[in-house]
């Protein structure tokens, strides 16, 4: 279900929300990290590079944006490990948790979005932007569009995922 999604979310953004910046280059939300960010806590390290990689190879392939999105994602899926390690419950995962509101809490799944966001986007400004002298200038629109990200993937995942609603599906 997971690699459904993935593909999904990257075809979705590749064709229909890969231009969309309400406000311009300061607010683009990259949807496909949604997919990546449901993958369950548990999981194993590699799978998650892995994921990362595939997520980011979509994004270059259907975008053209020769590599820059695989970075990014390898990055990120590298660093998921970490990340849940870092925004993990006192007693640890159970088996069965899913990162969803309704079994890790509002708090966890902001904090845990907001820094994948926020790393995805400034791995993606550090390979679109080569030279030092433009880097103070790109920071700026990667840390609003990594709360703009946040933002959406918090409305999909309210969207698909109510909080109240028990889905042993996912």
């Amino acid at each position: 279900m997971n690699g459904l999604r993935l593909v999904l979310l990257v075809a979705l953004q590749a064709l229909f929300l890969g231009e969309v910046a309400p406000f311009g280059e300061w607010s683009r939300p990259q949807w496909a990290l949604w997919a990546l960010l449901m993958l369950p806590p548990q999981l194993g390290p590699f799978t998650k590079l892995l994921a990362g990689f595939g997520m980011g190879l979509g994004l270059d392939i259907a975008l053209g944006s020769y590599g820059h999105h695989m970075v990014a994602g390898t990055v990120l899926g590298g660093a998921l490990p970490t990340i849940h390690s870092l925004f993990s419950p006192r007693d640890g995962y159970e088996v069965t948790n899913k990162p969803t509101v309704r079994d890790l809490g509002t708090r966890w799944v902001i904090g845990v979005t907001l820094s994948a966001a926020l790393l995805y986007h400034l791995a993606l400004v550090l390979v679109d932007t080569w030279h030092a002298h433009l880097l103070g200038a790109a920071i700026w629109p990667a840390l609003t569009s990594a709360v703009w990200t946040t933002f959406c993937c918090l409305l999909m995942h309210l969207l698909v995922i109510p909080p109240g609603r028990k889905n042993s599906s996912l």
